[in-house]
């Protein structure tokens, strides 16, 4: 197994950390995998922090000739107590700040309404849409706070939130204003800001005549008022790019504009039919392509040789009844992959990185090391983290999570539970209680 206990100072001093975890069975670092230890695992291994990062990771018993352990007062030493240890999950596709609620939508839905025809009804996205307007940023607040702490409670340690709800100037800056609020809370998942205005089109633009007009001049009011406004607020810039949203022009249209103020992009691509999402991804080297459930070879093959992440949501499968992207294929085109929920309330209502993985693992054709990579490094690839979160590596924020056993293996095959007994952010431990 692999042994990291090489990260000590070139004159052999002892190295200065603030908090240990010991007692760990199985450590899956996710660094330095090779093929017969993919997730870089080290039995009966240790980390040591400093400042929220890690500065040591390594054998238990090299611990000791490694780490100045007698500063490092017992408040700040966790037992893991002979359970596994993994990289926090990163979740890099989310719609977490929402009012409302579609329950009644998700059950018409099952019984034979189609997601199109929902929309048309007013329900889908604009039903949330209309209660996130009416909603004020204290409920929102609230609202946000709860949700990340039931993710991390089930482990997951980076969040990525987009706007959506709002459509307009002031409700999608009220969505970002709270995401920026809860981002400054200790103890919760760090939130990286999104900005999807161009998730679907308002009900005030909707309907005008001609209706083309309307289209364009909600796209213009994104490029010219709202991209501008947001910029510093919203890392991303992410286009619903699918038939009954934008089309691939007006996508192209506001995503270069995005570019051109520095945001860096994403785009929902092909989920639903092929849209042409996935060409544009690539077109402008996009940091991520989400869903692909529909991306053609050709699509891959350009993905790929972008270097755009591919973001697998098997959540909305799940949720919609529908069958299920292969990861495998993804893989085989040389993509690199991650999973993520889509936690929203219309699609994926589900904020379980666990149950991706096992989702992943049953019905997507991944093994367990590649869906946990995706679930971690691939997940901080998408966000363009991957040198600051993602795996257990000198440098890196010290986020992980603590196991209730002793085997990564657990996760996949013991579905439908919370597997998680710890995460821990920046060597704290997750505020998961109100």
């Amino acid at each position: 197994m692999l042994d990291m206990a090489s990260n000590t100072t070139a004159d052999n001093r002892l190295i200065h950390a603030d908090w240990v975890l010991t007692g760990a069975s199985r450590l899956v670092t996710l660094a330095a995998p090779t093929t017969e230890n993919p997730l870089g695992i080290i039995e009966r291994g240790a980390v040591a922090a400093r400042d929220g990062h890690i500065v040591w990771v390594g054998s238990e018993e090299a611990l000791a000739g490694a780490i100045d352990l007698a500063a490092i007062p017992t408040s700040q030493r966790y037992a893991a107590g002979g359970r596994a240890v993994l990289p926090g999950f990163v979740d890099a596709h989310t719609h977490f700040i929402f009012a409302g609620d579609r329950a009644e939508e998700f059950h018409l839905r099952h019984a034979g309404v189609s997601y199109e025809e929902l929309g048309r009804q007013g329900r889908g996205i604009l039903s949330t849409v209309r209660a996130t307007r009416a909603a004020s940023a204290e409920e929102l607040y609230a609202l946000g706070l709860a949700r990340l702490r039931s993710f991390a409670r089930q482990g997951t340690t980076t969040v990525e939130g987009k706007t959506g709800y709002g459509l307009d100037l002031a409700s999608e800056g009220r969505t970002l204003d709270v995401m920026a609020d809860l981002a400054r809370q200790p103890g919760l998942p760090q939130v990286i800001p999104t900005f999807l205005g161009a998730h679907t089109l308002p009900p005030e633009y909707r309907g005008a005549s001609p209706a083309q007009a309307g289209r364009a001049g909600y796209v213009t009011l994104v490029c010219d008022e709202m991209l501008p406004a947001f910029v510093g607020r919203a890392r991303f810039c992410d286009v619903f790019c699918e038939q009954g949203a934008f089309t691939v022009d007006e996508a192209r249209r506001i995503l270069t504009r995005a570019c051109e103020l520095g945001y860096a992009l994403k785009l929902h691509a092909n989920q639903l039919g092929p849209s042409g999402g996935a060409s544009l991804a690539a077109e402008l080297g996009a940091t991520s392509a989400d869903h692909l459930d529909y991306a053609s070879d050709e699509e891959l093959d350009a993905l790929a040789g972008a270097g755009v992440v591919g973001v697998l949501l098997p959540g909305c499968s799940f949720s919609l009844s529908a069958s299920y992207p292969s990861g495998r294929r993804l893989l085989e085109h040389g993509l690199s992959i991650a999973l993520a929920t889509d936690f929203n309330p219309g699609t994926s209502y589900c904020e379980s990185m666990q149950m991706m993985i096992a989702l992943a693992v049953s019905a997507m054709g991944l093994t367990l090391a590649e869906a946990l990579t995706a679930a971690t490094l691939g997940g901080a690839r998408a966000l363009g983290l991957a040198d600051e979160v993602g795996s257990l590596e000198v440098g890196k924020r010290c986020d992980l999570l603590v196991l209730q056993g002793a085997d990564e293996r657990e996760l996949a095959y013991h579905f439908g539970v919370n597997l998680v007994a710890q995460a821990i952010i920046g060597a704290r431990p997750a505020e998961v209680d109100g």
